[in-house]
């Protein structure tokens, strides 16, 4: 009977324990949260099979499941290296980020530990145990950056996560950091950067009774998501981000100057490109 040890039960990690109770019933789920609201929320529904301490919940584990934010992770790996697992352990995370990640599981590899590193392309601005489900998973791409894993044992991974419908994609921890820099972590910066300038800007006005139009809430949701969790992620990939940030400000600077020199035609063409990408995006969505 496989046991599955999961630290961090908030969205990601119970989502997570959703799928793995759902692919395989009869796996022993084990789970530990700073917040026991969010283990006990999971041992209420029959989700988990019991919340249990980090220590011991690792060394009894088949699959270990690293889903805390980005620098948590790194120091949860560090208490793995010290401790006695089984050998046959599986040592997995869900970070947003994964060079510093595959870094320090260096010691993992040492000390014989297999690990795959993982990054689901999923989430919400809403947090917590509670809130976690297969369907927020289901259909986006899961990132896998093998580390030290024989193809078997990444097929154990898969199949536990089988029920989720996950896009698997196996990649460089290099190469991840570079796309989540464009297609996650800079949407989030723009994000709050864009509601902080627009408050700014109505500071001096009297809006408290203006309802904001769901254009400039869609524009933002995600500056609603976990200042912990994003702070993490963000300084985790700092250089890949900061590429993109400069990318981003040339884009902006490019579209200011064709305002300024009211070229409506340029201006036009550059919308039109836009909207044909983002439904792009929706289409690819659809097809897979």
């Amino acid at each position: 009977m496989t046991k599955i040890f999961i630290n961090g039960l908030g969205l990601i990690g119970s989502s997570i324990a959703r799928i793995i109770k759902k692919s395989e019933p009869d796996a022993i789920i084990m789970g530990n949260d700073i917040n026991q609201k969010n283990c006990d929320y999971l041992l209420e529904n029959k989700i988990i099979n019991k919340s249990i301490n980090f220590e011991d919940g690792s060394k009894q584990a088949d699959v270990i499941i690293l889903a805390s934010p980005v620098n948590g992770i790194i120091e949860d790996i560090k208490r793995l290296s010290v401790l006695q697992l089984k050998s046959s352990a599986i040592v997995t995370d869900v970070g947003s980020s994964k060079v510093n990640i595959q870094k320090a599981a260096k010691q993992l590899d040492q000390k014989g530990i297999t690990f795959i590193g993982g990054h689901p392309i999923a989430g919400s601005d809403i947090t917590g145990s509670k809130n976690g489900s297969i369907k927020m998973l289901s259909n986006h791409t899961y990132f896998l950056v093998n580390l030290n894993a024989q193809n078997n044992q990444i097929n154990i991974l898969k199949s536990l996560l089988h029920v989720g419908n996950l896009k698997f994609k196996e990649t460089s921890a290099e190469e991840h950091d570079q796309i989540v820099s464009a297609v996650s972590h800079l949407p989030h910066l723009i994000s709050y950067a864009l509601t902080l300038s627009i408050n700014n800007s109505l500071k001096d006005n009297r809006t408290n009774d203006i309802i904001m139009g769901n254009g400039l809430l869609d524009s933002t949701r995600i500056a609603k998501s976990d200042p912990i969790v994003w702070s993490d992620i963000l300084t985790s990939n700092s250089g890949n981000l900061l590429d993109q940030i400069d990318m981003f400000e040339n884009k902006l600077s490019e579209l200011k100057q064709l305002i300024i020199n009211n070229r409506h035609t340029e201006l036009h063409q550059i919308i039109v490109e836009a909207n044909k990408t983002r439904n792009s995006w929706e289409n690819n969505v659809k097809t897979i």
